[in-house]
């Protein structure tokens, strides 16, 4: 009875000890904004049994093979370990042979033990491996904490059984591991048996190893919220709340409030009340709370395995972000800033008021700036002030303030740690780790608790963009965001010229053929980029071989709005992309056809925000379908070894790998053939373009588009094909960079397949002139 009493307290502490820091960090957790969850809770629990309980993701890396062993391994030992609890409250009678047979127990037993050496076994290979110190596994303390807390689990169990089977003289069958432990260690030989201690010295030492077994996982329970480890109470969540919809697709930022009614006399007068007024709180991701709860929870799910960061084109390539370590970042900052926004909102001070979004240098920090009452806390508008409005802002004004009250010291301490610690952008964030990404989507593709690292890195390039005082907008980025809100494009060409890649072809135009049954946006690539345009006029020629009925906009057509929105100008994206929606819409547009990736996605996936619901498809999947059902011949197969490039935002972002290959595979017939890159479909590399980074410089050895151009010459292909314009000019200009334009084509396909046409020869003499 006193063992049951002692391990009822010890247990209550503990429990309630890990009931209070888990509560802490869920409020910290709820600091955030709310989130969009559209799926069903039937979706949710398979994705949480498949990814979570099954390990899908994990099970794509052979080197995370081992933790397969450890992740099922603990749920088996998890079993005993809620034996030997119940035990702890009920008595040593209990076990779970009476809840199955007695034959089914020492079965379920037998599974345990083994289950016990192969954990531990592991966990030695684990330790051993930190010590040898291989890229991102560090060692260090925490890690060595839970590595050997899980060690001594393991031991602690085979002690416990091992000298039970010695305390009652008798060996387990169903226990091996643990009666060889026991034997090893001088309790009892095994054959045969016989005790070599005294039963109630091996009753002593049993009951040890049942108190250290308890003692480990109880403070096990306890440590795993401040370690690394939290990933074991985050990732769960994570994976069952996760986004299981179109990835890669910003969400709408509301930056205005709904205007309110106004007087038609006063219309014209009055800028909010056209617009509203800005939600400044709402122009991007400036601090924690302004994340969503669930992209909070991404932080501590995160596991540390480095897969993020072992795939990202930008560190492969010695840029200054490293998706895990952006994580880390995150996740710290949620605790230090969260926690103080959380003691506030214990003294009573309403953190949703504070004004704490500017840095300020501890040398100039006033109190007397901060800690007054907000004077617009109430309209104060004339009717308001003798209104309902006026007796609420009286009321408020004679309450009693908390900053006033016996906590004031306290609290202004707490508010000044908050307002001149180092902002989250620029400051524990640096601005050029958020430039630095591509938004190739690679680490959240490998990712294996689905934490959305490109959407955090946009969220915060916003908050940069629309609230940039001070230039800290990259000069390059600058330029083009200026380019396209002045003329409509990124080369800043007049949309005069938009056409003048189509002469000679008689291109119709939407206003001359409505009917149409499709729209080809051409792009400003396709419209403006000396070697996109080649890939627009070898579209419509095999567009033309089909018999396909399309129509451009013709001098209408403008970005967009991609770029714009990746490096985190989502006003004037919102602005744009209505505006061209309106154009689609007006022209009854139903079925779009893309030849950039970029263009596709977002029309496709961020357009329906505006209300311009399309059937967006690209290029490649219509030349594969007009292949497959006989409008479209390949006459004239190429003699190439042709290999392919994967554009992120047609592959990663919107899963089509196939259709490309399968129009390759076509072309090149039984006269060439199609090899794969080493890292290709989900796990392609990137060329380096995308996020606006094709518009911004980077150092000639730590280029992207060369990582990639030195793989596809590995290749042994004498081509290479794309299908993103984007794409072709980086990938080309890399050709260039390793001296190897003249041995490898770079092709888009749509080139790829006008060139297996009849009129082929042609229209090369024709595209030649032009």
């Amino acid at each position: 009875m006193l063992k049951q009493i002692a391990f009822a307290v010890a247990f209550a502490f503990a429990l309630g000890l890990f009931t209070f820091n888990l509560a802490h960090f869920v409020k910290i957790a709820a600091l955030g904004r709310p989130s969009d969850l559209k799926e069903t809770w039937g979706e949710r629990i398979g994705s949480l049994m498949k990814f979570f309980f099954g390990q899908r993701k994990v099970m794509e890396e052979r080197r995370s093979y081992h933790h397969l062993l450890i992740y099922w391994g603990f749920l088996i030992l998890s079993i005993a370990s809620t034996e030997m609890f119940i035990q702890g409250l009920l008595g040593d009678w209990f076990n779970f042979s009476y809840l199955i047979t007695t034959a089914g127990y020492q079965y379920l037993a037998l599974v345990i033990d083994v289950a016990n050496l192969i954990v531990v076994t592991v966990m030695a290979y684990a330790i051993t491996r930190r010590f040898m110190q291989p890229a991102f596994v560090p060692l260090s303390l925490d890690a060595m904490l839970i590595l050997g807390a899980i060690s001594l689990l393991c031991i602690s169990h085979f002690g416990y059984h091992g000298f039970h089977m010695a305390n009652v003289g008798h060996y387990d069958w169903s226990h091996p591991v643990s009666g060889r432990f026991a034997a090893l260690v001088g309790a009892h030989q095994l054959d045969p048996y016989k005790q070599l201690i005294d039963p109630d010295t091996a009753h002593l030492i049993s009951e040890t190893f049942w108190w250290v077994h308890i003692a480990i996982l109880l403070g096990f329970l306890n440590y795993l919220p401040f370690s690394k480890h939290i990933h074991v109470l985050g990732s769960g969540p994570n994976i069952l709340l996760r986004n299981q919809g179109q990835r890669g697709a910003m969400p709408k930022a509301k930056l205005f409030d709904d205007p309110p009614p106004s007087d038609d006399e006063d219309e014209d007068d009055d800028y909010g009340a056209e617009e509203g007024e800005p939600l400044m709180e709402n122009w991007g991701v400036g601090k924690i709370e302004q994340f969503t709860w669930k992209s909070l929870i991404d932080n501590y799910s995160c596991t540390e395995c480095a897969r993020c960061t072992s795939y990202c084109p930008a560190f492969a390539t010695e840029k200054p972000l490293s998706p895990m370590h952006l994580i880390h970042d995150l996740k710290d900052e949620m605790k230090e800033r969260g926690s103080k926004l959380l003691k506030l909102k214990a003294l009573g001070v309403d953190i949703s008021k504070l004004e704490l979004d500017l840095h300020v240098d501890p040398e100039d920090y006033d109190p007397e700036d901060y800690d007054q009452p907000d004077e617009d806390e109430y309209d104060d508008d004339e009717e308001g002030e003798d209104g309902e409005d006026g007796e609420k802002k009286a009321k408020a004004d004679a309450a009693p303030r908390p900053e006033d009250g016996p906590n004031k010291d306290l609290i202004a301490q707490i508010k000044k740690e908050l307002r001149t610690a180092p902002p989250l952008v620029g400051g524990r964030v640096k601005d050029e780790t958020l430039w630095a990404c591509t938004t190739c989507g690679a680490c959240q593709e490998v990712c294996p608790v689905f934490i959305d690292h490109p959407l955090k890195i946009l969220q915060m390039r916003q908050f940069i963009v629309l609230n940039d005082e001070t230039g800290r907008t990259p000069g390059e980025a600058s330029n083009v965001l200026g380019n396209i809100n002045n003329s409509g494009n990124p080369w800043a060409m007049s949309e005069e010229d938009r056409m003048a890649w189509a002469d000679g072809l008689d291109v119709p135009e939407i206003e001359d053929n409505p009917g149409a049954e499709y729209l080809l946006f051409v792009g400003c690539a396709g419209a403006f980029d000396d070697n996109a345009k080649k890939t627009t006029r070898a579209l419509v020629e095999v567009l033309r071989a089909a018999g396909v009925s399309f129509a451009v906009l013709g001098k209408q057509e403008k970005c967009t709005g991609d770029t714009l929105r990746r490096l985190g100008d989502e006003m004037n994206f919102q602005m744009l992309a209505a505006e061209q929606v309106e154009l689609m819409n007006e022209n009854k547009v139903t079925k779009v056809i893309a030849t950039c990736p970029h263009c596709f996605h977002v029309i496709k996936n961020e357009y329906p925000q505006f209300g311009g619901e399309y059937e967006v498809i690209h290029h490649s999947q219509l030349i594969t379908h007009l292949l497959d059902s006989g409008k479209l011949k390949v006459d004239n197969p190429l003699e190439k070894r042709i290999t392919y490039h994967d554009s992120c935002y047609l592959g990663r972002w919107n899963q089509v790998y196939e259709q490309p290959r399968a129009a390759l595979r076509a072309a090149t017939g039984n006269k060439g053939s199609l090899t794969e890159l080493k890292r290709n479909r989900e796990h392609g590399f990137c060329c380096g373009a995308g996020g606006g980074r094709m518009w911004m410089e980077e150092e000639p050895e730590k280029r992207v588009n060369i990582n990639r151009a030195k793989e596809i010459a590995e290749s042994g292909a004498n081509a290479v094909a794309v299908g993103c314009p984007f794409c072709k000019t980086m990938i080309s200009d890399g050709m260039k960079a390793v001296g190897k334009e003249e041995e490898i084509e770079v092709m888009d396909l749509a080139q790829v397949i006008a060139a297996t046409l009849a009129s082929s020869d042609a229209s090369a003499s024709s595209e030649a002139s032009a």
